[in-house]
């Protein structure tokens, strides 16, 4: 059987590889029933590509999967030759005309990267720094700790004046002696004993974190967290706690008059807790 050399058309055997006439490479350019590697169709010798997906055709011996070291071909679907263990695959050519080619990770990374889209450093803004206050001092606190309890005092003497009145006429005059007002009497006498206990606990909260007893001595309360004057909402926790650990039988109200001695910045248990600290009202800065 004799074919043509695809480039010159001279007469050239089947076992010839190279043409004498113009030194193509037959075993490349002359295949008989090329066939495409990726949907292994088969052509006539005179077509070099596949009409289906462009491939370039070649031998249907490439396509048998063959020993990468003995070179030995197997059709039965092993992955590693039994003689001497090496891998069954197509040859390396084959493999990248059918699989799609894969781009380098370094590319997709610098790819990725580029595709980002860059910003300048977001400008931080500067926080706030919180001053040192120095501890107040004791002998004012001291005083206003006096005025604050006198003004409760006072604020106890309106109810204590309208509940003693209906109980000393019940004592003196028997139960005949209680007339329509005094239930009314004894009621308002209860709802007003609320209001010093009410002043108690909001009383460092009032105004610019100063209670009556403060404001009389230029002293304030300060939250040492937000630098911003005393809430009401801290001196109920700061009294609250002042309260539940003086109410510890014989040491509770020692210890706290210890702290204030103790601690540097003259800051009691219940202050630590509420995060509050007594200052001179002088010191205080709100920047």
């Amino acid at each position: 059987m004799s074919n043509k050399c695809p480039k010159c058309s001279s007469v050239v055997n089947e076992k010839t590889k190279f043409c004498k006439i113009c030194g193509c490479n037959l075993e490349q350019e002359l295949i008989e029933n090329p066939t495409c590697p990726k949907c292994n169709a088969v052509f006539s010798s005179d077509i070099k590509f596949c009409i289906n997906d462009g491939v370039k055709l070649v031998h249907p011996d490439k396509l048998i999967p063959k020993c990468k070291i003995c070179n030995k071909s197997y059709t039965n679907g092993a992955k590693f030759c039994p003689n001497d263990g090496g891998q069954i695959m197509l040859e390396d050519e084959i493999i990248q005309k059918i699989s799609p080619p894969i781009k380098p990770v370094s590319e997709t990374k610098e790819k990725q990267f580029q595709e980002v889209p860059q910003y300048s450093n977001p400008i931080k803004m500067a926080q706030p720094e919180i001053p040192y206050y120095n501890k107040a001092d004791l002998g004012k606190r001291f005083l206003a700790y006096l005025l604050d309890g006198l003004v409760i005092l006072l604020l106890f003497i309106p109810s204590i004046a309208l509940i003693s009145d209906v109980f000393i006429s019940y004592f003196n005059y028997g139960y005949n002696s209680i007339d329509n007002s005094n239930p009314s009497k004894l009621v308002f006498g209860f709802i007003l004993l609320l209001i010093p206990f009410i002043y108690a606990f909001i009383k460092d909260g009032l105004g610019n974190g100063q209670s009556y007893g403060k404001r009389a001595m230029n002293l304030m309360v300060v939250n040492v967290n937000s630098n911003k004057p005393c809430s009401k909402s801290n001196s109920i926790g700061r009294n609250i706690m002042f309260s539940v650990f003086s109410s510890v039988p014989y040491i509770g109200w020692l210890i706290e008059v210890i702290m204030v001695f103790a601690n540097q910045e003259g800051r009691k248990l219940s202050d630590l807790v509420a995060g509050t600290q007594v200052i001179d009202a002088s010191e205080f800065n709100s920047n």
